[in-house]
């Protein structure tokens, strides 16, 4: 038998092991038990038919799904750009919030580094440089909110790259992190083309639970993605000294929406996108920092502005 079964085995390469490779299992354990009561030579010829007939099995039912398997189209959505034509036939509310929308994509160092992207917003455009809101997480892989990490406006090795719409990528600089772990930091790139435009925001903006919202972001890197839904609650974080105002929404939100823009129905930004729950366990559940938290913190790149007053609308 175990000859037998290291012979099956074999076989079962060519052959369809499948079934081959099943039979040459029990032939071979089949033989390994006869062999231990009778202490009969041929061990090593029924493990080796035991082991080859696993393999036969586990290749082939490999090689019958992969030949059987639907072939699907390999399309990378990255290279899908939103077409500049469409946003102008938008409300004037909806293309100035998509227009504030940016891309933000980091990369660790080292030979493991990966890759992360998510969204931003621009809050202001002095001359050629554009001053964007976003999540500490998108900009820093290394930031873990709950550990507390103190805000210095620093950030590892990572490599910044940010794209504004109808423009290419430009190298990112942060200039603010917020402090106590909130979720929060600013960063500076380069503006070098036409289209961007900042935000609507205001200092102090009235928000009510059932209020109509829309989201501008980039869920999976599919850029300046618009989607719409309602607050559903409004929460509050304790951080540090700090109590942050956390905005519940049912908007579609998905990886990559992190750091963009919630707006109300006047296109007013009121929020950014930061947290959303497992969609396995969960739906609808989307959560923002509102924007009056970030003002609340009183980030220094925006002082100034904060003194002179929103942008015009």
């Amino acid at each position: 038998m175990a000859l037998a079964a290291l012979i099956v085995a074999l076989l079962g390469i060519p052959i369809f092991g499948a079934i081959t490779g099943l039979v040459a299992v029990i032939l071979g354990s089949l033989a390994i038990g006869a062999i231990h009561h009778t202490r009969q030579r041929g061990t090593w010829m029924a493990v080796t038919g035991v082991l080859l007939g696993l393999a036969d099995v586990v290749g082939w039912l490999i090689f019958l799904g992969v030949a059987f398997s639907r072939p699907e189209a390999l399309v990378n959505i990255g290279e899908f750009e939103p077409d500049l034509e469409s946003i102008e036939h938008l409300s004037p509310r909806i293309a100035r919030a998509v227009r504030a929308n940016v891309l933000i994509e980091t990369r660790e160092g080292g030979l493991l580094g990966g890759n992360g992207v998510g969204s931003g917003v621009i809050l202001r455009i002095d001359g050629d440089t554009a001053l964007i809101a976003t999540n500490r997480h998108v900009v820093d892989p290394h930031f873990a909110a709950d550990e507390g990490q103190a805000g210095d406006g620093k950030r590892a090795d990572n490599r910044l790259q940010v794209k504004l719409i109808g423009q290419m990528s430009q190298p990112g600089r942060v200039v603010w992190t917020a402090p106590d772990g909130i979720d929060l930091a600013l960063v500076a790139v380069a503006v070098v083309g036409e289209g961007a435009e900042a935000a609507a925001w205001e200092a102090d903006r009235e928000l009510t639970v059932g209020d109509d919202v829309f989201t501008i972001g980039n869920p999976q890197q599919l850029g300046w993605s618009h989607t719409r839904g309602s607050i559903s609650q409004l929460r509050l974080q304790h951080r540090g000294l700090h109590t942050i105002r956390i905005i519940q929404t049912d908007a579609a939100l998905n990886p990559g929406n992190s750091g963009g823009g919630l707006y109300d129905k006047e296109g007013t930004l009121i929020g950014l996108n930061t947290w959303i729950r497992d969609k396995r366990f969960s739906e609808g559940l989307g959560f923002a920092i509102a924007f009056s938290s970030l003002l609340s913190l009183d980030p220094p790149p925006l002082r100034q502005r904060a003194e002179r007053g929103p942008p015009d609308p």
